[in-house]
């Protein structure tokens, strides 16, 4: 039974999930609005905290600096916002980078 399933007629195996794809419609309008919103809200709070990380790491860039010069928490303080800058370009560009992954993918069929 399950040979039908799994093997086509030249001995590779199916993908189950061709042709299918993600509707959340199905349950609903409100659940829709709902989970696109809770989506929203979780990546602006990630935009917000990317945000407090890059200026306390100038911050803390800043307080290394000058005539009590500290190179290692100068350095701890510019990896910090550099970290915190790559992840919000990479959040800010969220959309852009799922869609082209969704548009390779959906170009190899």
């Amino acid at each position: 039974m399950f040979q039908s399933i799994i093997r086509a007629d030249n001995g590779q195996i199916q993908n189950p999930l061709n042709g299918i794809v993600p509707d959340f419609t199905i349950f609903g309008t409100e659940f829709n609005q709902l989970w696109e919103k809770a989506i929203a809200g979780a990546w602006a709070v990630g935009l917000i905290i990317c945000i407090v990380f890059m200026v306390t790491g100038v911050v803390r860039m800043a307080a290394a600096s000058g005539a009590n010069a500290n190179p290692a928490a100068h350095q701890e303080g510019k990896k910090s916002a550099t970290n915190a800058f790559i992840a919000f370009a990479i959040l800010a560009g969220l959309a852009i980078i799922v869609g082209a992954i969704l548009f390779f993918v959906n170009s190899v069929h």
